[in-house]
């Protein structure tokens, strides 16, 4: 069928533009791909933490645990474990051997250990804590991987030693990342290049939208390299933008040389066929990038650094994905021509053209004869998938994101089970007491004592540590006892609860670490008394605030988010069609999709199902598979909307315009969606738990939108609805008059 595109329309003339500037095009990328290329190597150094980070009390809190407590994240955690063998005197004699060997180190800032504090070892374990006096946490993080494999080389017939801690478990995280990257693109990338190459039968052909892919990457991570400076940036940037990248940059191609392919075998020359190229397929590709960089966007209205770190590489990676999709790669066509079809295996390309369009229009008519029966049978099945969603159990992944073989994760569990009991059972907050004047005065102690009398009464509270249990005196006898004979052998114990005008108070919840319980109790108790105490300002600290505060910032921001993504949708789609219908079909189905997606991974992890590793559903999950894949599935939207409109444009014809856009694009896309689940799906075989749940979420809502939501839902609406889908009272003009604007 002949283009309906305008001969003097911009999108035209700016497609043979980059055709008669081609190789100076290709030529000044090329230069720019190279040097971000080789800058990007130093992006994995610049990246910091998983990112569960967002402004408040517990920051607050952390710093002045760290910085006046000497209570610091950073340190190493030593665990000696005695040998059956051994005897109680030799696991001594190697505790003594150890701490000697360990003492010798400099730079020193705290070292702790079972000599100095009995506590720190029990019958057959035992546990030392080391930090440096360095500031600088690239450095640091270098000076602990390196001691903690020289300790580790301490070990003897008798002890097992092995290391632990922020820095070394943060440090695996970043490496797991790596790894699962080049896991998931050794599985992805080659499955992709089969996936095209059945699609186009050639082998030039099938190339190209993986070399754009990889080129997009790597010009991605040279630019995130250099925001990185001045932004931190989560670890996982090493896995969520190359997902995002690879898969959006291939299926951008795929369109743009589908579309090429076909064009070149109707029009007199190559400059023609990029010109219209551009015109149809560059036009779709901008409306599709656009609505993806908006889905990834919106998620910077929540202030946490994992969704900033996302929102921030997801948009780069769209964007440089987008530019060369519309520059490089028509470039590259141009410069091609018909070389595009090298290696092309006729009876596959034939196979692949006729036989699929064959039985792409017998599935369109099957439906399209159908529109109740099939858009019924697609709504009970998505309601179907949505079912589990009512027992999903959302928690913020901790050491439990790393593999359970991996050693700094194996000896953190074994610390906290034997030093640490109380808080794995019992969520744990941190109130950090802050006064006008010095602790330990008469008014401030019996203050402090009222304090720990009402959380010691209250039923939700378990246990209190604070300095009165360290002393186990309470506050009219403490103060007599530091003017005493026995003041010095109270000091370190006073010391180590007060510091000049601060105390902090150790609270133990009756409820489990992560249930919404104790976060509840951290925001009543704040509501309650915050301002209210005499002589004191208080915030809370400790893991269940830390956990409260990131629920809490989700809970309270996603709906801005998520009306920016439907208001902005909506515009750029009734822009791109015409229409006030298609948008909103296109919204309702994509939410109706997704939830469909959310409910069949809470099935699959939290049941255990289909050899996954039985987890809780990572509290980001829902809104990253919200924000990516709702961008991202407009891409076939758009892809399919836009056939549909540019023959309805030329025809009037809503079935006919229904029926053979369907057809014309089927094939594409399954093939983009078939890329798009290997390369995101490939992320299921790594080994970092919040990964693969991501990237078996993303294949996931793929599937479902690109089979039943695309190939069902759509064109038996769009059959329902007829002349209705292309109503726009915005504007009167007749189909004749809107042809133009296709182009």
């Amino acid at each position: 069928m002949k283009s309906t595109v305008n001969e003097n329309s911009t999108w035209k003339k700016v497609g043979r533009g980059i055709y008669q500037f081609r190789y100076l095009l290709i030529a000044v990328l090329a230069v720019f791909s190279i040097f971000l290329g080789i800058y990007s190597k130093h992006l994995p150094g610049i990246l910091e933490g998983d990112g569960f980070r967002t402004p408040g009390d517990y920051e607050k809190a952390k710093n002045i645990l760290e910085n006046d407590f000497e209570q610091s994240p950073n340190s190493v955690i030593i665990l000696l474990e005695r040998k059956k063998e051994a005897s109680a005197q030799a696991f001594q004699s190697d505790i003594e051997r150890v701490v000697k060997k360990i003492d010798k180190e400099k730079n020193i800032k705290q070292f702790l250990n079972p000599l100095n504090n009995p506590s720190m070892k029990k019958d057959k374990i035992a546990y030392l804590t080391f930090l440096y006096d360095e500031k600088d946490y690239d450095k640091l993080v270098d000076m602990n991987n390196a001691f903690a494999k020289k300790v580790e080389s301490y070990s003897s017939d008798t002890v097992k030693i092995g290391t632990t801690g922020f820095t070394i478990i943060n440090d695996v995280m970043n490496k797991t990342s790596q790894e699962d990257l080049k896991k998931a693109e050794m599985i992805g990338v080659p499955i992709a290049f089969i996936v095209l190459f059945f699609a186009f039968g050639s082998l030039v052909a099938s190339a190209i939208p993986i070399l754009i892919g990889i080129i997009s990457i790597l010009a991605t991570f040279g630019i995130l390299a250099f925001i990185g400076k001045y932004v931190d940036l989560s670890i996982f940037v090493l896995n969520v933008a190359p997902m995002i990248g690879l898969a959006l940059s291939i299926d951008f191609a795929l369109l743009f040389v589908s579309r090429y392919k076909t064009e070149l075998s109707e029009q007199s020359s190559v400059k023609e066929a990029i010109s219209i190229t551009f015109a149809t397929a560059g036009r779709a590709i901008i409306f599709s990038g656009i609505c993806v960089f908006i889905g990834l966007s919106a998620l910077y209205f929540i202030n946490i650094d994992l969704f900033r770190s996302v929102a921030i590489s997801g948009a780069v990676v769209v964007l440089v994905s987008l530019f060369l999709s519309l520059t490089l790669l028509p470039a590259v066509l141009s410069a091609l021509g018909k070389n595009i079809n090298k290696g092309t295996l006729k009876w596959l390309a034939n196979r692949s053209q006729v036989q699929q369009q064959a039985v792409w229009r017998r599935f369109a008519n099957f439906v399209m004869k159908r529109p109740v029966i099939m858009a019924i049978s697609s709504l009970i099945i998505l309601g179907i998938f949505v079912i589990p969603i009512r027992d999903v159990h959302l928690n913020i992944p901790t050491i439990d994101a790393l593999p359970k073989h991996e050693s700094s994760r194996i000896y953190y569990e074994k610390y906290q089970k034997a030093f640490l009991p109380d808080a794995q059972k019992h969520g744990t907050v941190v109130m950090v007491l802050h006064s006008k004047d010095d602790i330990v005065t008469k008014a401030n102690l019996s203050s402090l004592e009222q304090v720990q009398k009402t959380l010691e009464n209250d039923p939700n509270v378990y246990k209190v540590k604070s300095v009165f249990s360290a002393v186990d005196m309470n506050a009219d006898q403490l103060l007599p006892a530091l003017k005493s004979v026995n003041a010095p052998k109270l000091q370190p114990a006073i010391n180590a609860y007060t510091h000049d005008k601060k105390t902090f108070i150790q609270v133990f919840l009756n409820s489990d670490p992560k249930s919404e319980k104790g976060k509840q109790w951290v925001r009543d108790f704040e509501a309650k008394y915050k301002g209210k105490i005499e002589g004191f300002n208080f915030i809370f600290g400790g893991q269940v605030k830390f956990e409260q505060e990131l629920f809490d910032e989700i809970t309270d921001n996603i709906a801005y988010g998520l009306t920016v993504i439907m208001v902005s949708t909506f515009i750029i789609l009734m822009i791109a069609f015409r229409s006030i219908i298609i948008p909103i079909k296109a919204i309702l189905m994509n939410v109706l999709s997704l939830s469909a997606t959310f409910g069949i991974i809470t099935w699959l992890f939290q049941g255990g199902n289909f050899g996954l590793p039985q987890s809780d559903i990572m509290l980001i999950l829902p809104v990253f598979v919200f924000g990516l894949v709702f961008g991202l599935s407009m891409d076939y939207e758009v892809f399919l909307m836009s056939r549909m409109q540019e023959l309805y444009l030329a025809t009037g014809d809503n079935s006919y315009s229904t029926r053979e856009g369907l057809v014309s694009t089927s094939r594409i896309i399954t093939s983009a969606a078939s890329i798009m689940i290997v390369i995101t799906g490939a992320f299921a075989f790594t080994d970092m738990i919040p990964v693969k749940q991501m990237g078996i979420g993303i294949a996931i809502a793929i599937f479902l939108d690109a089979t039943i939501v695309r190939l069902v839902l759509v064109p038996s609406l769009m059959q329902l609805f007829g002349k209705w889908n292309w109503w726009f009272p915005f504007a009167k003009k007749s189909v004749q008059e809107s042809t133009e604007k296709v182009g």
